[in-house]
């Protein structure tokens, strides 16, 4: 057998092995998780410089196989979380209802995260805890405490039309070239699409959004 072969074989038996530790502290499905995989796996592969950011974080489980990879580089990552741990905030008109009609009114509250799960997930995944930040508090309070001037890849799970374009508007101009942004709830919450559409207009951005599922996008930025 082969060296690649080899190598194919064992990164597909550690994706496994991580998505199926995460799986109980997430709430999104395996292609997600494999995808985020695949970029903190690139960033690596590729040496590409900054930090690595989650916004939306629950119980940790897509944080952890971020920060799986990013807590132990040689590129000096730090890890950063942020997540209200109070719940879902309140929604705009913007947000509306889903595509499977759910409404956006109804989760206000809802999905509240635990930072001792985190810490958990974080633990049996192997992270470097002293290169990661959990930081709790509602984004507009909390996104202040960011002090790195590169970001490596960006995770905005924040399901509605003011969070993500507050991410947007805070972090996309710290993400250097060849960094990737991913949305989690693009297809799925019409507030999260507008932020994005909204943005990419004001911008002028030509980027063209990658599939993972019929939610979660991303882009790399050039």
């Amino acid at each position: 057998m082969s060296v690649s072969f080899i190598l194919g074989l064992w990164d597909r038996f550690q994706r496994r092995r991580l998505r199926e530790l995460v799986l109980p502290y997430t709430l999104v499905g395996p292609e997600r998780i494999n995808n985020l995989y695949r970029l903190a796996r690139r960033i690596e592969e590729e040496r590409i410089p900054g930090d690595v950011i989650e916004c939306g974080v629950c119980n940790g489980g897509t944080a952890a196989i971020l920060a799986r990879f990013a807590s132990r580089s040689q590129m000096d990552r730090t890890v950063w979380l942020f997540d209200s741990f109070q719940g879902m905030p309140e929604v705009t008109k913007e947000d509306g209802v889903a595509a499977n009609g759910e409404t956006a009114e109804s989760h206000i509250g809802k999905e509240i995260g635990d930072p001792a799960r985190v810490n958990e997930i974080l633990r049996k995944v192997g992270a470097n805890g002293r290169r990661v930040r959990i930081v709790p508090g509602w984004f507009q309070e909390t996104f202040p405490s960011f002090d790195a001037k590169a970001i490596a890849l960006l995770n905005i799970d924040a399901d509605w039309y003011e969070s993500v374009k507050l991410c947007l508007e805070t972090f996309y101009d710290r993400v250097v070239a060849g960094g990737f942004v991913s949305f989690d709830d693009y297809g799925h919450w019409p507030g999260c699409r507008r932020a994005v559409d909204e943005f990419f207009q004001a911008r002028q951005l030509p980027y063209k959004l990658i599939p993972v599922d019929y939610t979660a996008f991303w882009f790399r930025k050039e």
